[in-house]
């Protein structure tokens, strides 16, 4: 949701954006809420006046289960209201930003592993669940991916190729020099979640099937095979010497201009189907090399000991070879089709005392499936091109 765009731009302008930094810990995306509210107030003032509980997603759906109104924190961090050394909403960020009238709205805060309600004898009629089943704070997604890939240790980094590329890592203390976009509170409290992300990944790949590829995939399907499999062969086949336009993979949004868009550059007259799909798997494999390369800044340059892959690009053995040459660093998957459902999974099993602690219950539920090391050689010829 780029509606409110104007907005960081505006707040980097006239000091705004640093002010807060300074609390929140983070730079202004156009999607955040803290932009959409000072959208909505200027432009929709009708719904700012009706508003009872601000929510993120989860937060709704656990209060309709529960009639608990409740923030949960990993996520309400990284929406602009919350201060990230006091672990609380600040008064002073809402007037930053003009929008001390929504503070009442602001829901009490929850861990992710809280017990935070149980499913009401309502909620249980409308969705097939048992009244009485206790219901957690659980966590933002991203916190909940790396968990489900067992990121316990600042040493790995996680990398999850979805509609959005996230690429983070933890520490015990936020980055202050402005050289990431987003601190934001980790799972695991003695944690901060230090994170580069843009909506430039796998959003991709599932555009080129829809719009390019519509009757393949349809007859794929009808077949019961699967389209990915394809795709990945079609990749193979092609060398990567082999000269291919070079793909940006701003469709839905741009990890360096905000009105940038998605193109492909350098298309001939002898290029294919499966030389344009090779352009977008690197195309999207260097788009998270970008966030990457912000990423090492902040940890002075030391590459982490391995990095965890989740997304569309985990189910894809090239596609994963990729990253690990790309990058230059080993990449693991592990054995979940949804990370994210794992790691809300493993903050459940913790929660209701099936563990002792949130990381022995990761590391007994997160299994590494596949490890690829990286190929110097074709490292450098990854070099090459990313540098046009």
């Amino acid at each position: 949701d780029n509606r409110a765009y104007e907005y960081p731009l505006k707040w980097q302008a006239d000091g705004t954006e640093k002010k807060a930094g300074e609390k929140s810990c983070q730079k202004i995306m156009a999607c955040q809420p803290v932009a959409l509210m000072a959208w909505l107030k200027d432009y929709e003032p009708e719904c700012i006046e009706n508003i009872q509980w601000i929510f993120g997603c989860k937060d709704y759906v656990r209060f309709r289960m529960t009639n608990q109104a409740q923030a949960e924190l990993t996520d309400i961090s990284g929406s602009g209201f919350l201060n990230l050394h006091t672990r609380e909403y600040d008064d002073e960020l809402l007037e930053f930003f003009g929008l001390e009238e929504i503070r009442d709205a602001l829901p009490p805060l929850v861990k992710a592993t809280d017990i935070c309600g149980y499913v009401t004898e309502k909620a249980a009629e409308e969705s097939g669940l048992r009244a009485g089943t206790p219901v957690i704070g659980g966590m933002f997604d991203i916190d909940a991916c790396a968990l489900g890939v067992g990121m316990l240790q600042p040493e790995t980094l996680c990398m999850i190729a979805g509609t959005w590329s996230i690429n983070e890592y933890i520490r015990t203390t936020p980055v202050l020099d402005g050289s990431v976009a987003m601190n934001s509170l980790f799972c695991l409290p003695q944690y901060y979640l230090i994170e580069e992300s843009s909506p430039t990944s796998a959003g991709n790949q599932a555009w080129f099937i829809r719009k390019l590829l519509p009757e393949l995939s349809q007859e794929t399907k009808e077949k019961n095979g699967s389209i990915y499999d394809i795709l990945n062969d079609w990749v193979s086949k092609v060398d990567i010497k082999e000269q291919i336009p070079t793909f940006l993979p701003f469709l839905m949004a741009s990890n360096v201009n905000p009105r940038a868009q998605g193109t492909f550059v350098g298309i001939s007259v002898s290029h294919t189907r499966a030389h344009l799909l090779r352009a977008v798997y690197e195309g999207i494999a260097f788009s998270h090399r970008y966030h990457y390369e912000k990423l090492l800044t902040s940890l002075n340059g030391k590459k982490p000991e391995c990095i965890r892959l989740a997304g569309g690009a985990a189910h894809s053995q090239i596609w994963a070879q990729m990253f690990a040459d790309i990058m230059q660093v080993p990449i693991e998957t592990v054995e979940a089709n949804e990370t994210g459902a794992l790691g809300c999974a493993i903050a459940v099993a913790f929660a209701v005392d099936e563990y002792s602690s949130l990381e022995s219950a990761a590391q007994h539920m997160c299994k590494v499936s596949m490890r690829l090391l990286p190929d110097p050689d074709a490292g450098k010829i990854y070099d090459q091109k990313y540098s046009r």
